[in-house]
C-alpha cells in the first residue's frame, strides 16, 4: 500500500509593498513623484482650542517626512489640538495642525498664537476699525481682542488639518464579519450547519450546559443575534439522533453563562480567561462548521 501524502495547510502570509517596489510601480506608470526627505517635527505639547493655556517647555515627540516642495520656504510643525473652540471649522480635540512657522497671517487664516505666553489656535481677523482679533469657531466662546498691553506672537499659520484615525476595536471588526454571517443565519443555514456539527461531535457534549458553548460560537462566529431563549427553542427542535444524550433545555444556557463570566466575552478571549479544556475543544470543533 502506498501512503497518502498529507496536505499541510500554510497560514495566510500578509505581504506589504516595499518602498523600492512602490517607486518602481510609480515609474512604470509614468507617475511623477518626489521623495519625502524633509523632516517635519511633531510637537508633543498641545495647543488650546478652548481657553488659553500655558505653552510650557516645547518638546518634539517625533518626525514625519514630506517632499521639499510641499514644505515651502517656511518650516512646518505638526501640533496636536485640545478643546472645542474650533469645532465649526471641523477642528476637533486631538486633531493635528500642520503649521507653517513664521508665516505672515492674512485675515481669515487659522493661526497658532501666543498671547501673554499662553498658546491658542484661532482665526486671525482685522475689523473695520483696524483692530486685531483671534476668533473662535464656536459660538460658546468669545473672541480675543488683541491690545497693545498684550504680548502677542503669531507662531505660524495652519495650512492643513490632519484627522486622527484611531485603530478600530476588535469587537467592531468582528461585528462587521458577523453581520455578513447573519444573513445566512436568517435563512436557517447556520442552524442546519449547527445540527450537522452536533451530530458529528456528539461525543464532545458532556451535559446540557455544553449548549452554552454552541450558543456562544453561534453568537460570535455565526452571526446569530437572537436571544438565548430563542436559541434554546430552536435547538430543542434540531433533527438530532435519538442516541444523543445531552439535548438543550430551556434556561440552561442563561444559567450557565451567568455562572461563567468569560462566556460573556468573545470566544477568542475564552482561553486566557479561564475556560476549561473540554469547552475549548467543543468550541474549536463547532467553529469549523460555522466559519
Amino acid at each position: 500500500m502506498t501512503k497518502k501524502k498529507k496536505t499541510v495547510k500554510r497560514g495566510f502570509s500578509l505581504q506589504v509593498m516595499s518602498p523600492e517596489e512602490a517607486l518602481a510601480l510609480l515609474e512604470s506608470k509614468g507617475i511623477r513623484y518626489e521623495l519625502c526627505d524633509t523632516p517635519v517635527p511633531v510637537l508633543a505639547n498641545k495647543v488650546s482650542c478652548g481657553k488659553l493655556r500655558g505653552t510650557g517647555d516645547e518638546t518634539i515627540d517625533g518626525y514625519y517626512y514630506l517632499p521639499k516642495s510641499a514644505v515651502g520656504l517656511h518650516p512646518l510643525m505638526e501640533i496636536t489640538t485640545q478643546g472645542e473652540s474650533m469645532i465649526e471649522a471641523d477642528i476637533l480635540d486631538g486633531d493635528l495642525l500642520v503649521t507653517e512657522l513664521g508665516a505672515v497671517p492674512m485675515d481669515g487664516d487659522i493661526v497658532v498664537a501666543e498671547v501673554d505666553q499662553e498658546s491658542t489656535a484661532k482665526v486671525f481677523f482685522t475689523d473695520d476699525q483696524n483692530r486685531r482679533w483671534l476668533c473662535p469657531m464656536n459660538r460658546r466662546y468669545k473672541p480675543i481682542l488683541l491690545t497693545e498691553e498684550m504680548e502677542v506672537r503669531i507662531t505660524g499659520v495652519v495650512r492643513r488639518v490632519v484627522k486622527q484615525m484611531p485603530r478600530r476595536s476588535y469587537n467592531e471588526c468582528m461585528a462587521i464579519i458577523s453581520r455578513v454571517k447573519n444573513e445566512k443565519c436568517q435563512e436557517g443555514d447556520v442552524f442546519q450547519q449547527l445540527s450537522k456539527a452536533v451530530c458529528e461531535g456528539s461525543h464532545l457534549f458532556w451535559a446540557a450546559s455544553a449548549w452554552a458553548v454552541a450558543y456562544a460560537v453561534m453568537r460570535d462566529c455565526g452571526g446569530y443575534e437572537g436571544s438565548m431563549t430563542e436559541f434554546e427553542r430552536t435547538a430543542l427542535n434540531l433533527p438530532l439522533p435519538a442516541t444523543f444524550k445531552f439535548g438543550c433545555t430551556l434556561e440552561t444556557i442563561q444559567r450557565t453563562i451567568s455562572n461563567h463570566s468569560y462566556m460573556r466575552l468573545h470566544v477568542d478571549k475564552w482561553r486566557e480567561n479561564g475556560a476549561s479544556a473540554r469547552e475549548l475543544v467543543l468550541m474549536g470543533f463547532l467553529r469549523k462548521f460555522l466559519i
